[in-house]
Protein backbone atom coordinates (compact mmCIF):
# COMPACT_ATOMS: atom_id res chain seq x y z
CA UNK A 1 0.00 0.00 0.00
CA UNK A 2 2.89 2.19 0.73
CA UNK A 3 5.11 1.29 -1.82
CA UNK A 4 3.94 4.10 -4.60
CA UNK A 5 4.16 6.50 -1.79
CA UNK A 6 7.40 5.22 -0.84
CA UNK A 7 9.11 5.66 -4.11
CA UNK A 8 7.48 9.41 -4.34
CA UNK A 9 8.03 10.94 -1.15
CA UNK A 10 11.94 9.34 -1.25
CA UNK A 11 12.04 10.77 -4.78
CA UNK A 12 11.40 14.53 -3.92
CA UNK A 13 13.10 14.80 -0.24
CA UNK A 14 16.00 13.19 -1.03
CA UNK A 15 16.53 14.93 -4.87
CA UNK A 16 16.34 17.94 -3.08
CA UNK A 17 19.06 17.55 -0.89
CA UNK A 18 21.32 17.00 -3.57
CA UNK A 19 22.61 19.97 -4.69
CA UNK A 20 22.49 22.01 -1.48
CA UNK A 21 23.27 18.73 0.73
CA UNK A 22 26.18 16.84 -0.29
CA UNK A 23 29.46 18.87 -0.11
CA UNK A 24 32.63 17.46 -1.38
CA UNK A 25 33.03 14.95 1.69
CA UNK A 26 35.25 12.34 1.34
CA UNK A 27 36.11 9.38 3.49
CA UNK A 28 39.35 8.98 5.59
CA UNK A 29 40.61 8.91 8.97
CA UNK A 30 39.64 11.99 11.01
CA UNK A 31 42.56 13.33 13.30
CA UNK A 32 40.40 14.45 15.84
CA UNK A 33 40.01 11.73 18.55
CA UNK A 34 37.05 11.96 20.68
CA UNK A 35 38.22 9.08 23.11
CA UNK A 36 36.14 6.67 24.73
CA UNK A 37 34.76 7.88 28.52
CA UNK A 38 32.80 5.05 30.49
CA UNK A 39 29.87 5.93 32.13
CA UNK A 40 29.21 5.65 36.28
CA UNK A 41 26.10 5.57 37.64
CA UNK A 42 24.35 8.01 35.33
CA UNK A 43 20.61 9.18 35.23
CA UNK A 44 19.77 10.05 32.06
CA UNK A 45 15.92 11.89 31.04
CA UNK A 46 14.14 12.78 28.42
CA UNK A 47 11.13 12.44 26.28
CA UNK A 48 9.97 10.51 23.20
CA UNK A 49 7.74 12.66 20.67
CA UNK A 50 6.56 12.30 17.63
CA UNK A 51 3.87 13.78 18.52
CA UNK A 52 4.04 12.75 22.46
CA UNK A 53 4.80 8.83 23.20
CA UNK A 54 1.60 7.89 25.42
CA UNK A 55 2.07 6.50 29.19
CA UNK A 56 4.25 2.74 29.53
CA UNK A 57 5.77 3.55 25.60
CA UNK A 58 8.67 0.95 26.00
CA UNK A 59 12.86 2.58 25.91
CA UNK A 60 15.53 0.59 25.39
CA UNK A 61 18.83 2.00 25.70
CA UNK A 62 21.75 -0.48 24.37
CA UNK A 63 25.44 -0.09 25.39
CA UNK A 64 27.77 0.19 22.75
CA UNK A 65 31.47 -0.99 22.65
CA UNK A 66 34.56 0.37 24.15
CA UNK A 67 36.03 -0.36 20.94
CA UNK A 68 34.65 2.70 19.59
CA UNK A 69 32.50 0.39 17.08
CA UNK A 70 29.73 1.78 17.82
CA UNK A 71 28.38 -1.76 18.35
CA UNK A 72 26.35 -3.04 20.82
CA UNK A 73 27.55 -5.47 23.43
CA UNK A 74 24.33 -6.92 24.15
CA UNK A 75 23.67 -5.47 27.36
CA UNK A 76 20.12 -2.90 27.98
CA UNK A 77 18.46 -0.81 30.04
CA UNK A 78 15.09 -0.69 30.09
CA UNK A 79 11.76 2.15 31.22
CA UNK A 80 8.48 3.71 30.22
CA UNK A 81 6.89 6.51 29.16
CA UNK A 82 5.76 8.04 32.46
CA UNK A 83 3.08 9.80 30.81
CA UNK A 84 1.58 11.23 27.69
CA UNK A 85 4.29 13.90 28.03
CA UNK A 86 6.62 11.45 26.54
CA UNK A 87 8.68 11.72 29.56
CA UNK A 88 10.78 8.31 30.75
CA UNK A 89 14.21 8.57 33.31
CA UNK A 90 16.43 5.46 33.49
CA UNK A 91 18.85 5.32 36.71
CA UNK A 92 22.11 3.93 37.34
CA UNK A 93 24.29 3.59 33.95
CA UNK A 94 27.58 2.18 33.95
CA UNK A 95 28.35 1.58 30.82
CA UNK A 96 31.88 1.05 29.28
CA UNK A 97 31.19 3.95 26.43
CA UNK A 98 29.42 6.82 26.20
CA UNK A 99 28.45 6.67 23.18
CA UNK A 100 24.17 4.88 23.13
CA UNK A 101 21.39 3.37 21.24
CA UNK A 102 17.96 4.13 22.10
CA UNK A 103 14.85 2.88 20.69
CA UNK A 104 11.48 3.74 21.72
CA UNK A 105 8.22 1.77 20.47
CA UNK A 106 4.60 3.31 21.32
CA UNK A 107 1.07 4.75 20.52
CA UNK A 108 1.76 8.63 20.12
CA UNK A 109 -0.91 11.51 20.60
CA UNK A 110 -0.86 13.06 16.80
CA UNK A 111 0.22 16.36 16.38
CA UNK A 112 -3.36 18.09 14.89
CA UNK A 113 -5.96 16.31 17.06
CA UNK A 114 -4.57 15.03 19.84
CA UNK A 115 -5.78 11.56 18.92
CA UNK A 116 -3.78 8.54 19.71
CA UNK A 117 -2.25 7.16 16.74
CA UNK A 118 -3.76 3.90 15.41
CA UNK A 119 -0.74 2.41 14.95
CA UNK A 120 2.31 2.32 17.04
CA UNK A 121 6.07 3.13 15.77
CA UNK A 122 9.41 3.05 16.42
CA UNK A 123 12.01 5.83 17.00
CA UNK A 124 15.80 5.98 17.05
CA UNK A 125 18.83 8.00 18.60
CA UNK A 126 22.12 7.78 18.59
CA UNK A 127 23.87 10.04 21.29
CA UNK A 128 27.34 10.62 23.22
CA UNK A 129 25.86 11.06 26.75
CA UNK A 130 28.87 11.75 28.90
CA UNK A 131 27.67 15.88 29.36
CA UNK A 132 24.64 15.33 29.12
CA UNK A 133 21.79 14.17 31.46
CA UNK A 134 18.55 14.84 29.00
CA UNK A 135 18.48 13.11 25.63
CA UNK A 136 14.87 13.05 23.43
CA UNK A 137 13.88 10.61 21.03
CA UNK A 138 11.88 12.12 17.96
CA UNK A 139 11.50 11.99 14.31
CA UNK A 140 15.07 14.17 13.79
CA UNK A 141 16.97 11.41 16.04
CA UNK A 142 15.44 8.44 13.50
CA UNK A 143 16.17 9.68 10.50
CA UNK A 144 19.45 10.69 11.30
CA UNK A 145 20.78 7.89 12.96
CA UNK A 146 21.50 5.39 10.21
CA UNK A 147 23.29 8.30 8.04
CA UNK A 148 25.24 9.50 10.97
CA UNK A 149 26.54 5.41 11.54
CA UNK A 150 27.45 5.58 7.75
CA UNK A 151 29.35 8.72 8.24
CA UNK A 152 31.23 7.07 10.95
CA UNK A 153 32.21 4.07 8.99
CA UNK A 154 33.70 6.47 6.36
CA UNK A 155 35.44 8.13 8.70
CA UNK A 156 34.16 10.80 10.59
CA UNK A 157 33.91 11.21 13.55
CA UNK A 158 30.85 10.82 16.14
CA UNK A 159 30.95 14.93 16.42
CA UNK A 160 31.59 15.48 12.41
CA UNK A 161 29.03 13.00 11.26
CA UNK A 162 26.35 13.72 13.55
CA UNK A 163 26.51 17.55 12.01
CA UNK A 164 27.00 16.59 8.98
CA UNK A 165 23.88 14.20 9.28
CA UNK A 166 22.09 16.89 10.75
CA UNK A 167 22.90 19.79 7.71
CA UNK A 168 22.02 17.58 5.10
CA UNK A 169 18.49 16.15 7.09
CA UNK A 170 17.74 19.96 7.42
CA UNK A 171 18.30 21.05 4.16
CA UNK A 172 16.13 18.48 3.11
CA UNK A 173 13.09 20.24 4.71
CA UNK A 174 14.25 23.61 3.59
CA UNK A 175 15.79 24.68 6.10
CA UNK A 176 19.30 25.92 6.97
CA UNK A 177 21.15 24.37 9.40
CA UNK A 178 19.58 25.67 13.17
CA UNK A 179 23.47 23.83 15.07
CA UNK A 180 21.01 22.05 17.57
CA UNK A 181 21.93 18.70 18.56
CA UNK A 182 18.50 16.99 17.87
CA UNK A 183 18.29 14.94 20.94
CA UNK A 184 18.19 18.88 22.50
CA UNK A 185 15.20 19.18 20.64
CA UNK A 186 10.92 19.34 21.76
CA UNK A 187 8.45 20.03 19.82
CA UNK A 188 6.45 22.01 22.68
CA UNK A 189 9.65 24.35 23.38
CA UNK A 190 9.69 27.64 21.47
CA UNK A 191 13.43 27.77 19.54
CA UNK A 192 13.52 27.83 16.06
CA UNK A 193 14.83 24.45 15.91
CA UNK A 194 11.91 23.14 18.27
CA UNK A 195 9.66 24.65 16.08
CA UNK A 196 11.35 23.26 12.66
CA UNK A 197 11.17 19.72 14.49
CA UNK A 198 7.35 20.07 15.59
CA UNK A 199 6.41 20.89 11.60
CA UNK A 200 8.53 17.92 10.17
CA UNK A 201 6.68 15.40 12.69
CA UNK A 202 3.50 16.99 11.81
CA UNK A 203 4.16 16.87 7.91
CA UNK A 204 5.38 13.05 8.76
CA UNK A 205 2.47 12.26 10.63
CA UNK A 206 0.54 13.64 7.74
CA UNK A 207 2.33 11.29 5.34
CA UNK A 208 1.20 8.16 7.29
CA UNK A 209 -2.01 8.92 8.69
CA UNK A 210 -3.43 12.41 7.37
CA UNK A 211 -5.99 13.28 4.74
CA UNK A 212 -4.72 15.84 2.85
CA UNK A 213 -0.95 14.58 2.09
CA UNK A 214 -0.97 10.86 3.64
CA UNK A 215 -2.47 7.48 2.82
CA UNK A 216 -6.45 8.68 2.37
CA UNK A 217 -5.23 11.31 -0.36
CA UNK A 218 -2.75 9.34 -2.15
CA UNK A 219 -3.56 5.49 -1.39
CA UNK A 220 -7.39 5.09 -1.30
CA UNK A 221 -10.40 6.31 -3.29
CA UNK A 222 -12.71 6.78 -0.60
CA UNK A 223 -12.10 6.83 3.57
CA UNK A 224 -13.74 3.89 3.70
CA UNK A 225 -11.04 2.17 1.98
CA UNK A 226 -8.93 3.44 3.99
CA UNK A 227 -10.26 2.17 7.13
CA UNK A 228 -10.74 -1.25 5.91
CA UNK A 229 -7.15 -1.87 4.75
CA UNK A 230 -6.61 -0.48 8.72
CA UNK A 231 -9.62 -2.73 10.10
CA UNK A 232 -8.59 -5.95 7.96
CA UNK A 233 -4.91 -6.21 8.83
CA UNK A 234 -4.07 -3.52 11.36
CA UNK A 235 -0.95 -5.56 11.75
CA UNK A 236 0.16 -5.78 8.31
CA UNK A 237 -0.99 -2.35 8.11
CA UNK A 238 1.27 -1.10 10.70
CA UNK A 239 3.68 -2.94 9.75
CA UNK A 240 3.98 -1.32 6.51
CA UNK A 241 4.01 2.06 8.33
CA UNK A 242 6.93 1.57 10.42
CA UNK A 243 9.23 -0.06 7.16
CA UNK A 244 7.34 3.38 5.13
CA UNK A 245 9.23 5.34 7.87
CA UNK A 246 12.29 3.61 7.59
CA UNK A 247 12.53 3.30 4.36
CA UNK A 248 13.15 7.40 4.48
CA UNK A 249 15.85 6.19 6.83
CA UNK A 250 17.38 3.50 4.44
CA UNK A 251 18.09 6.10 2.10
CA UNK A 252 18.88 8.78 3.64
CA UNK A 253 21.87 7.41 5.02
CA UNK A 254 23.67 6.96 1.43
CA UNK A 255 25.30 9.00 -1.33
CA UNK A 256 23.70 8.37 -4.21
CA UNK A 257 20.78 10.65 -4.37
CA UNK A 258 20.94 11.52 -8.20
CA UNK A 259 18.64 8.67 -9.68
CA UNK A 260 15.92 9.92 -7.95
CA UNK A 261 13.51 12.39 -9.55
CA UNK A 262 13.58 15.84 -7.54
CA UNK A 263 10.35 17.03 -9.42
CA UNK A 264 7.91 14.35 -7.85
CA UNK A 265 7.06 16.26 -4.93
CA UNK A 266 8.55 19.17 -5.06
CA UNK A 267 5.92 21.18 -4.59
CA UNK A 268 4.60 19.59 -1.80
CA UNK A 269 7.50 19.74 0.55
CA UNK A 270 7.88 23.48 -0.55
CA UNK A 271 4.80 24.67 -0.08
CA UNK A 272 4.25 23.01 3.52
CA UNK A 273 7.92 23.97 4.34
CA UNK A 274 8.98 27.26 2.80
CA UNK A 275 4.95 29.18 3.36
CA UNK A 276 4.93 31.99 5.79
Amino acid sequence: MFRRLNWILCACSLGTMLSACLESNTAGTSEESEGIVAIVDKELAGVVQKGPFVTGSSIVLRETSAEGNFEPTGREFFATTRSDKGDFKIDGLNLECQYVRLEATGYYKRETTAENSVCQVSLRALSDINNREQINVNVLTHLEYDRTLALIKKGKTFTEAKKQARQELMKAFYYDDLAEDSENLNINNSGDADKALKKISTFVDHILFGEEYGTVHWHSRDHKTYYTQYEEEPEKYCEEVQNYLDNFVDILAGDDYERFDSQMLHSVLKGWFMED
